[in-house]
C-alpha cells in the first residue's frame, strides 16, 4: 500500500451499528490510506435515523479510488503524523439520514510502517549474521 499511498484512497475495516440517544450510531472503524502518503488508523461516527435497521458488524472497504485528502493543519502533517479529534453537533433531531456525529484518527507517514515491520528487523538480522560470522581477513 506504501507505493500507492500517494495517488490512491483506500480503506478497509468494520463499520458497527449501536441504539444510543438521542440518535443511533454508525461507527466506520479503518484503517486508511487517503491518498497523501500517509497510514491512519481511526473511525468516524454517524448519527443514524431512528427507523433505520441496525448491522451489529459489517466489513467494508474501498480500494484504489481518487484521493481524499485531509485539509493540513500544521507541520506534523505536512510530515506525514496526524492526530484528529472531532465532533459535530447535530444539526436537527431526529436525523433523517446519516450524518457525521464524530471522528478520530491517528496517522503517520506510509513509510514509518514498512520501516517498522520490513527493513528494521532485515537490518537487525543484516547485523546480528555479520556480527556471528566474525570479522573478516
Amino acid at each position: 500500500m506504501w507505493a500507492t499511498s500517494h495517488h490512491f484512497y483506500t480503506s478497509v475495516g468494520l463499520d458497527t451499528d449501536r441504539r444510543a440517544e438521542p440518535a443511533n450510531l454508525e461507527a466506520h472503524v479503518r484503517l486508511r490510506w487517503p491518498g497523501n502518503g500517509s497510514f491512519l488508523l481511526g473511525a468516524d461516527q454517524y448519527r443514524l435515523p431512528p427507523e433505520r435497521p441496525l448491522e451489529l458488524l459489517d466489513p467494508g472497504a474501498a480500494l484504489f479510488e481518487a484521493p481524499r485528502r485531509p485539509v493540513p493543519r500544521s507541520r506534523w502533517n505536512d510530515w506525514g503524523f496526524w492526530l484528529i479529534q472531532e465532533e459535530y453537533p447535530p444539526t436537527r433531531l431526529p436525523v433523517r439520514s446519516p450524518e457525521k456525529a464524530a471522528a478520530s484518527w491517528v496517522g503517520v507517514p506510509g513509510w514509518l510502517p514498512v520501516l517498522l515491520t520490513g527493513a528494521w528487523p532485515a537490518l537487525t538480522t543484516w547485523r546480528a549474521r555479520r556480527r556471528a560470522s566474525g570479522p573478516r581477513s
